[in-house]
């Protein structure tokens, strides 16, 4: 845990989880490091719950927000976040749902798991089903945009408060590109040892050698199962382009602006 010098001294860390990008392994040795009660329990959106005076106790945020969900935090603030080829995150995601054991998604009430299981990737890219729309439709860069949903028919709609309002692909892009560049350490998964690195120089915490990576793909275990992995097919490949189009507009080039600056070495 953090000295009570680091601690007072320290901005508050804000760890924005786009899933299925390292952010559980990275959750973890970082969580290490704060005392419980200094941990926001919250780890899915909704911050808006919470009163100012709430959040202002909590020095450790973690979880599946949107950028919008941590500006309701009190600063200074630390916001890390990583990023991931859009492609291969998306069909990450498909694998570690479907390998989902069906006792598991029963008790749970899994919603996504449940309406993939026992179909196929096309299925998956295909579904316009609430949760599954909202994990393939360009997640990664609506995420990173604010509170912004898409909607069967194709197009995206923010809210603010409690309006609504239609937006375009540009304006998605723009304000995803916006708020990365007010974030204070991102990078791609690739890199997650050097983002650990650069988190614990700021807030003391040990040096690792390696990071162990969780919840990877050849997990077993009482609640997950193997999977046979699909062929991509042409026809699948110009699906998973579609659902990630926009995706891998801000993962490239906040990724070229990372490398222009300096933030990491090139390729």
């Amino acid at each position: 845990m953090l000295g009570n010098e680091a601690g007072k001294s320290a901005p508050k860390l804000v760890f924005l989880h786009l899933p299925r990008t390292g952010g559980t392994t990275l959750h973890h040795y970082l969580a290490a490091h704060f005392a419980q009660d200094e941990i926001c329990p919250r780890r899915f959106s909704r911050l808006d719950q919470y009163s100012p005076d709430q959040l202002e106790k909590w020095r450790f945020f973690s979880g599946h927000f949107n950028a919008d969900d941590i500006r309701r935090i009190p600063g200074p603030v630390l916001v890390v976040t990583i990023l991931r080829n859009p492609i291969e995150r998306l069909l990450s995601n498909h694998y570690f749902w479907k390998r989902h054991r069906p006792e598991v998604i029963e008790k749970h009430s899994l919603e996504g798991p449940k309406v993939i299981k026992d179909g196929t990737l096309s299925d998956f890219l295909r579904s316009n089903t609430g949760h599954v729309l909202d994990t393939t439709n360009n997640m990664m860069a609506r995420k990173l945009a604010g509170q912004v949903y898409a909607w069967p028919d194709g197009s995206w709609r923010a809210r603010v408060g409690d309006k609504g309002f239609e937006v375009t692909d540009l304006q998605i892009v723009r304000r995803a590109l916006g708020n990365l560049l007010s974030f204070d350490i991102y990078d791609d998964i690739s890199a997650l040892e050097d983002i650990y690195a650069r988190i614990a120089e700021v807030y003391g915490m040990p040096p690792l050698n390696s990071i162990a990576r969780l919840n990877a793909r050849d997990l077993i275990d009482d609640k997950l199962e193997p999977v046979q992995e699909e062929t991509i097919t042409p026809e699948i490949k110009e699906m998973l382009e579609r659902r990630t189009r926009l995706d891998n507009i801000v993962y490239q080039l906040a990724l070229d602006h990372a490398w222009r600056t300096g933030r990491r070495p090139k390729e």
